[in-house]
């Protein structure tokens, strides 16, 4: 009898595993993509665990009102999935900033949270949600893959993330992303009237040779906005420098942003450019421009990898990754300098007679020049150094060195 049962129980076993393989039509796999990723054998399911982590030391000199500093510039989690023609993402920020980098009192906040869906008629793709608008060329590469530790000082005119809907597309040659946002805290959370911007950005690649090694990209961008009085803060290219000037106007209800941007990458060298400008209605109309010139080399061979599908540019693989006594990773070398004029831009001084404006203190001109060295010791690790000059005109100069350890999953 105990021979009955024994051969009953493996007939039993042996049927759910044949109904499971059954009902498992999927066939979910596990690989490592730079993140922990999950995907069916058909591709249509796909689920992937990522993050980053940035540790930044900085360095500055004695007479640039600066004390040295350590912080965590950044501290995500990030979860992105696919179901068929559906996609979602949501990220996480615990990284908070200190009294040395002039953001006392921010709070972890959500990142990108959207979900979207591709095919559709026209359009090509849909998105909705929290998520950067469709405007620059370096604000839209991520974090984990811009060669200098910060962006450009053309950061003061991207809109970045805010709540809307975009539609988006892909062409032979180029790209097209388009949509209405409204602006937001970093929470996606904002309540009142007006507020709402129209923002679009179309790209194009002139030239796409050897495997993205000899490549030509151009691109322009535009941004009408709703607003209700403009803040306007300068920081030189270091985090954890202090703000050397900025304004506001409280009589400024409407701006409108525009932008165009070019990269050139020959094997191993590359260049990038972008010059953005402002015109801002106010109660005395004023405008304001930016631009940045940057020029990178790789000593190791490698080539700045472009992603076509988005205009930008993705993450640096090394020919020969990290190995003691063999190899440091890719080795690239880099130089940027820039400028923001802010013309008849205000600063934080009261006016004498115009009530909700100030006027200028220091100057409206600050220039920047970067120097960095980055060491990409596999596709998910490397260590950078910068060194940033920064000089506002009729202000103090800033000279600091800076290190970042960082993880991009």
């Amino acid at each position: 009898m105990k021979y009955g049962w024994a051969f009953l129980t493996v007939c039993l076993f042996s049927g759910v595993l044949g109904a499971q393989e059954e009902v498992d039509p999927l066939g979910m796999n596990t690989r490592w993509n730079n993140g922990l990723e999950f995907k069916s054998n058909d591709g249509s399911v796909s689920l992937k665990l990522g993050g980053r982590i940035m540790l930044d030391n900085a360095w500055f000199s004695d007479d640039s009102g600066n004390d040295d500093g350590t912080e965590f510039r950044r501290t995500r989690l990030m979860l992105q999935g696919k179901v068929n023609q559906f996609e979602w993402k949501t990220q996480y920020e615990f990284a908070r900033g200190g009294e040395g980098s002039g953001d006392k009192g921010n709070r972890p906040a959500f990142k990108d949270v959207y979900v979207g869906v591709s095919g559709v008629p026209y359009a090509g793709a849909l998105r909705v949600g929290h998520f950067k608008e469709p405007f620059g060329l370096e604000e839209l590469t991520s974090s984990k893959y811009i060669t200098f530790m910060e962006r450009s000082l053309t950061s003061a005119f991207v809109p970045s993330r805010n709540v809307g809907v975009m539609a988006h597309r892909t062409f032979d040659t180029g790209t097209l992303a388009y949509g209405v946002f409204r602006t937001t805290g970093d929470n996606g959370y904002d309540e009142g009237d007006g507020d709402y911007n129209l923002t679009g950005r179309y790209t194009r690649l002139l030239r796409n040779e050897d495997g993205g090694r000899n490549l030509l990209h151009v691109g322009a961008a535009a941004s009408a906005r709703s607003i209700d009085g403009l803040k306007l803060d300068v920081r030189p290219s270091a985090h954890l420098a202090g703000k050397v000037g900025g304004g506001t106007d409280l009589t400024a209800d409407g701006e409108f942003k525009y932008g165009v941007e070019a990269a050139w990458v020959r094997g191993p060298f590359s260049v990038q450019a972008e010059f953005m400008g402002s015109s801002v209605e106010a109660a005395d109309n004023f405008s304001y421009t930016g631009w940045y010139v940057m020029a990178s080399y790789f000593l190791t061979g490698e080539s700045r990898p472009y992603d076509s599908k988005k205009g930008i540019f993705k993450r640096v693989k090394p020919a020969q990754e990290f190995s003691w006594g063999e190899s440091w990773g890719a080795v690239e070398l880099a130089v940027r300098c820039g400028s923001v004029d802010y013309g008849d831009f205000v600063y934080p001084v009261d006016h004498p007679t115009k009530p909700n404006v100030t006027i200028p203190t220091n100057g409206h001109k600050l220039d920047d020049l970067t120097i960095g060295l980055n060491i990409y010791h596999n596709p998910t690790f490397r260590t950078m150094f910068n060194y940033v000059y920064s000089d506002m005109d009729g202000g103090e100069e800033v000279h600091a060195f800076m290190v970042r350890w960082q993880i991009g999953l």
